[in-house]
């Protein structure tokens, strides 16, 4: 996995947080613990593997303690947590909702990375839905939001998207907040949606907005729906 940080050079010792208007937190990092989501009864013959007992423990790239290992050599110690909630938002949260707004998932799971010396989350999500259509929808009313929203408040951020081949259908996401950037991958294959955010993303530069994590994961998603 090609993990990049973009070490800016940033005035001072360290580089302080933003202090951003709740409007314009583009991404919404949701964490806690909860019990893994179950399908429901009468699920469709051609449900992924992932969801008949839940996403299964260590499927998530960011799980992997290697691949954490890796981060925290490029970017120093980190602080990582892990939730099974099947209600929060997507990562990318451009209308700043702080609650979901898609239908018809059946199992989420979410990791986030905290830098310890830097503020920067480096996040993996993935939302099991129950048909391809649901799936479908859900990114479409992302980039409604991204469209909708990223208009709003332009003095504070915008919004730019740019499409890349993997999985089903995928497409970058380029946040400017203030004097930082951010950039996320998000990717549909099949009826599965996986979402990737880094910090300090620019230049669509691929590996700084998680392409390499997107596609691996597209992948794995491949194989259970063979």
């Amino acid at each position: 996995m090609d993990v990049r940080r973009g070490t800016r050079t940033w005035p001072g010792p360290a580089r302080k947080a933003l202090a951003l208007p709740a409007a314009a937190i583009a991404f919404t990092i949701m964490t806690g613990s909860g019990m893994p989501a179950h399908a429901a009864d009468g699920a469709p013959s051609t449900a992924i593997t992932v969801v008949r007992s839940g996403i299964p423990k260590g499927f998530l790239l960011y799980e992997s303690g290697a691949t954490r290992k890796r981060f925290e050599k490029e970017i120093g110690p980190m602080s990582w947590r892990f939730s099974d909630l099947r209600d929060v938002p997507l990562l990318i949260d451009p209308c700043a909702t702080a609650r979901r707004t898609d239908v018809g998932r059946q199992a989420a799971r979410t990791v986030t990375g905290r830098s310890v010396k830097w503020d920067g989350d480096y996040s993996e999500q993935l939302i099991v839905y129950r048909d391809e259509t649901a799936a479908r929808r859900a990114v479409e009313g992302l980039r409604s939001q991204l469209h909708r929203c990223g208009e709003r408040n332009r003095q504070y951020f915008t919004y730019k998207t740019k499409p890349v081949r993997i999985g089903d259908e995928a497409f970058l996401v380029d946040v400017f907040q203030h004097a930082t950037t951010m950039g996320g991958t998000v990717m549909r294959q099949g009826r599965t949606v996986a979402v990737y955010t880094l910090p300090y993303a620019q230049n669509w530069r691929e590996s700084e907005y998680g392409v390499s994590q997107a596609g691996k994961m597209a992948r794995k998603l491949e194989r259970f729906n063979r």
